[in-house]
């Protein structure tokens, strides 16, 4: 089936679960840990689950529903995005600003989208320190860099990748802009060991020798190179933002729609992230599906 929205309502997950994920209402029961009265209630009485149970459901969507053939359809139907953007300039500024806000605003940014927009702009923004002014700064001018380098079959490479940083990084000295990492850091949503500051560029020298190979499956692909990425960290910070970057690049180069992750995603797609540290890539590759839908309907001037 292809879902001509997102997000999608608990019932239409449970209703997808069903149809497409082959699972049985007591089933449905069963993995929620709910009796299948709660269940009937959500399908035919509009009643709407409780905060966590809906983070669940979730789950279980990402994990029986496969939502890639949704991008292939949507690459199909949209014909040449970089055009799109090169061409439309009210649509390409609308993307800048939105994926610019949501981008930082996923990493701790207090700016709000109308501040965001006014510090594009060259516009003072009261009660902002500089700092968050040069974030969104940095981030536009990082996408201004995305499209004056990205075309129909583009390779990224090393300089590539830290040309992005040295943009994101742009008065941040002490995150040495354009330069891996010398030190340790330390992350809060993981677990996992990331790797000494000697290993990065062995480990971004092996990411980058698969990172334009995309096989059968790009949009899988490269949400699986998004985790690699991240996993490495090979920066002392911006790593999510030039990462998301990077995946923009991607698909953008293989045609699909440009990928829209925005704040209200954060836990979700954090929870992504640490299933990929399982091995576990369904989740992220949802995500990046449902954020290629999102990015979809704004080139189609729709509400994203």
């Amino acid at each position: 089936m292809i879902y001509s929205h997102f997000p999608l309502a608990d019932k239409e997950k449970l209703e997808a679960l069903l149809r497409e994920g082959g699972l049985k209402r007591s089933e449905l029961a069963r993995l929620l840990e709910v009796n299948y009265l709660s269940v009937y209630r959500w399908l035919n009485k509009d009643i709407k689950p409780h905060s966590f149970t809906s983070r669940r459901i979730d789950e279980l969507f990402k994990q029986h529903v496969d939502l890639s053939p949704v991008a292939e359809g949507l690459k199909k139907s949209l014909g040449d995005p970089i055009k799109i953007l090169k061409e439309n300039q009210l649509l390409r500024e609308r993307f800048f600003l939105e994926m610019t806000y949501h981008s930082n605003a996923i990493e701790g940014s207090r700016m709000t989208i109308n501040e965001t927009e006014k510090a594009i702009a060259g516009q003072k923004v009261k009660g902002k320190e500089p700092f968050e002014i040069f974030e969104a700064v940095n981030h536009h001018n990082a996408l201004l860099e995305v499209m004056e380098k990205v075309r129909e079959g583009f390779r990224i490479d090393e300089e590539y990748v830290l040309k992005l940083h040295s943009v994101v990084m742009y008065n941040f000295h002490d995150k040495l802009p354009g330069r891996y990492r010398t030190g340790h850091v330390n992350l809060t949503n993981t677990e996992k060991a990331l790797p000494s500051a000697q290993q990065v560029p062995l480990k971004m020298k092996g990411l980058l020798r698969e990172i334009n190979r995309y096989g059968h499956q790009p949009v899988a692909k490269i949400a699986n190179d998004h985790y690699e990425f991240e996993a490495i960290h090979p920066f002392f910070d911006g790593n999510g933002r030039v990462g998301r970057l990077l995946m923009l690049t991607q698909l953008l180069s293989k045609g699909y729609p440009p990928a829209l992750i925005r704040l209200d995603d954060r836990y979700a797609y954090y929870f992504a992230l640490g299933k990929g540290d399982l091995g576990d890539f369904k989740n992220l590759v949802q995500m990046v599906c449902e954020a290629i839908l999102r990015g979809h309907d704004l080139l189609k001037g729709q509400k994203a």
